[in-house]
């Protein structure tokens, strides 16, 4: 048989052996990119179960790929950060009601919102700096 023949039965042998490797490996990160494509769309609904709306669409939009809508809506953020505008305070206000709400739904919740209302009215203790000092006591009885 020609070597020239040979060579070339072998190259295509090789670049066929490469080529499955190569796209076994690109499988492999592929599945690794939609496993994080799958936590994102999961944590984007808990997000905006909770009341957040800005960061749930940006995620969403990394789920899906849209990177350029995904970048002008970070861009539109960073213009509500930098405006002083209260929108971002709005949604962490509403994210706080919704979380409270979740929380005294529960008996357990209901119970730690009473301990730490109980912890903040409660009396505070005297500082040992305004506690009376034992010496000056002591030398009162001897007078």
């Amino acid at each position: 048989m020609n070597p020239i023949v040979v060579i070339w039965i072998l190259a295509v042998v090789v670049a066929v052996l490469v080529g499955r490797e190569v796209g076994k490996w690109l499988f492999g990160q592929n599945a690794k990119l939609m496993q994080k494509k799958r936590a994102a769309q999961v944590l984007a609904g808990k997000l905006r179960d909770n009341g957040l709306k800005l960061l749930p669409a940006l995620l969403e939009d990394f789920a899906v790929g849209d990177v350029q809508d995904m970048v002008e809506k970070i861009h539109d953020v960073a213009k509500l950060v930098e405006s002083g505008s209260d929108a971002i305070e709005k949604e962490l206000e509403a994210t706080y009601e919704n979380v409270l709400a979740k929380k005294l739904a529960t008996p357990e919740g209901m119970a730690l919102v009473k301990a730490k209302i109980a912890e903040i009215e409660a009396p505070a203790a005297p500082a040992p700096a305004d506690a009376p000092k034992p010496a000056a006591s002591a030398s009162m009885r001897a007078s």
